[in-house]
């Protein structure tokens, strides 16, 4: 059995846990069915969604009906650094794509789960969302350009440190 978290707002964690065909989100069954390469279809009472997920490490990212969102693999190894999400302000590239759209300006106030910049990678979008209050500090990549995974998307710094 495999243990996920995600985030539905910010003050709302879900427990996702994955055993053969089915998932269980907070308790609630939902069986899923792999269609294509990153395509998947879920049903829970009878009622069929269609959703794209792509792992990258202990990361999936979902896109249903439009919104991405993020789950993270709960290892019981790394329990003693569950807490802490680097809360350094860089937002790294989970995957290698392109710049879809800037939502923001160096300099730019934001607040956390501010939306920062589109990407998109396997023909998913996902909007990348500021992890901490405070100030743009740099977007070192423009619409249209491409990025290998690992490379930094954007830079947040507390608000009160020096841009």
């Amino acid at each position: 059995m495999t243990t996920l978290q995600f985030l539905d707002s910010l003050d709302t964690k879900h427990q996702v846990q994955v055993r053969a065909q089915t998932v269980f989100v907070d308790g609630v069954p939902i069986e899923v069915r792999k269609q294509a390469q990153a395509g998947f279809v879920c049903t829970q009472n009878g009622h069929s969604e269609r959703l794209i997920a792509v792992a990258n490490g202990d990361t999936i990212y979902v896109q249903l009906r439009g919104r991405s969102v993020k789950l993270q693999r709960v290892d019981p190894t790394r329990a003693a650094r569950a807490g802490s999400t680097g809360g350094d302000g860089a937002s790294h590239a989970p995957m290698p794509g392109v710049v879809v759209a800037l939502l923001v300006k160096a300099g730019q106030q934001v607040k956390k789960g501010d939306p920062l910049l589109v990407i998109e990678s396997m023909k998913m979008q996902m909007t990348i969302s500021s992890e901490l209050d405070g100030s743009v500090k740099e977007l070192p990549l423009a619409v249209g350009q491409t990025f290998q995974r690992s490379d930094t998307l954007v830079l947040v710094i507390p608000n009160g440190d020096a841009l």
